[in-house]
């Protein structure tokens, strides 16, 4: 078994294990809404002197983020939640002043974490053991630093509209643990440069659709010492709208390099984004922090495979935009962590 599919199964099982037959069913009672702000700061650092014998140099990341929540049950029938997450954050590392001199000096910050990511979710109560529901989400990020060219602002914008069933395993003022089901469709809007010297930029979007399924779960752990919130969200596209300019890719591409791998059916891998976070709160505003989050992605729909493109531009951002292993980031931070409303 990966070590992807080991802590899947893990972090599952502690999803699993606070629910208890016991645990009293959601209230449906109608009610004003409900808001839940916290702002957090992750600080890490190090540093040392020109003359540290070890060879070693520092570094200073910092993180900002906002996790934003307004939930309402406006009858017994209809439930309106909303969630809005922002993070951004950078590292600065130590770094010679050049290739003879030991002096070390601070490098130009690096962007380390970027996140837009707003959903909108309704489920209809209607007191069975799965509830309608239909959902909106809007994912992008505050800077594209992806293409050697340049930064390109708020790019890309993924919006995923989906309907389906949802079920609340549990929910209480503390915990809570949703699962659903639906099929959605998804739509990408981004820019991408197309001339490296005059940095001429060129919009394009696509769409596609699938299978969605999503757990969200919120659970105190350690006699609530710890509190886990995790996400995830798996979606099977069954159709893509640039299907056929990724053939068009593979003819010409491999007609050029016969050795090249076919990538036209790489769109049709399920996309994975599975977000964990572990906090432990040591006083009212000092936490530590872990997040892992994993994320596999075979192919970015975010890719411009015009065909009017040169065929050289287009192996590059194809080749930019394949990603045949899942990614992994953990960051483990001292957090100042401020609760708004």
């Amino acid at each position: 078994m990966s070590g992807q599919s080991v802590m899947l199964a893990l972090v599952l099982g502690v999803l699993a294990g606070p629910v208890r037959a016991a645990d009293p069913p959601p209230s449906l009672e109608p009610g004003p809404w409900k808001f839940g702000s916290i702002a957090t700061l992750n600080l890490s650092q190090s540093s040392f002197s020109d003359n540290w014998a070890g060879g070693d140099k520092g570094s200073a990341v910092w993180v900002l983020g906002l996790d934003t929540k307004a939930e309402r049950q406006f009858s017994r029938t209809i439930n309106l939640a909303n969630q809005l997450i922002l993070a951004y954050g950078q590292t600065l590392r130590q770094e010679p002043e050049s290739a003879e001199s030991r002096k070390l000096v601070w490098s130009s910050p690096a962007k380390t974490t970027d996140l837009i990511q707003f959903e909108s979710a309704a489920r209809f109560t209607l007191g069975g053991w799965v509830d309608p529901y239909a959902a909106l989400r809007l994912d992008s990020q505050f800077s594209d630093e992806s293409d050697p060219i340049g930064a390109l602002a708020f790019n890309p914008v993924k919006l995923t509209e989906t309907a389906g069933v949802a079920r609340a395993f549990q929910k209480t003022d503390d915990r809570e643990l949703i699962s659903r089901v639906g099929f959605g469709f998804r739509q990408t809007f981004a820019h991408a440069f197309v001339d490296a010297v005059t940095r001429q930029k060129e919009s394009f979007s696509t769409n596609d659709g699938g299978f969605e399924w999503q757990t969200q779960a919120t659970q105190p752990l350690l006699e609530k010492k710890v509190l886990y919130t995790g996400k995830l969200l798996v979606f099977l596209p069954v159709f893509y709208s640039r299907s056929s300019d990724l053939e068009t890719f593979d003819r010409e591409a491999r007609a050029l390099d016969p050795s090249r791998e076919a990538v036209a059916d790489f769109w049709r891998s399920p996309d994975v984004n599975f977000q964990n976070q572990f906090t432990a709160q040591i006083t009212k505003l000092l936490a530590v922090s872990l997040i892992v989050h994993f994320v596999y992605d075979k192919y970015d729909q975010a890719t411009n495979v015009d065909p009017a493109l040169p065929l050289t531009d287009r192996i590059t951002l194809v080749d930019r935009g394949v990603r045949k292993v899942g990614q992994l980031r953990e960051s483990l931070a001292l957090a100042f962590t401020y609760t708004l409303f």
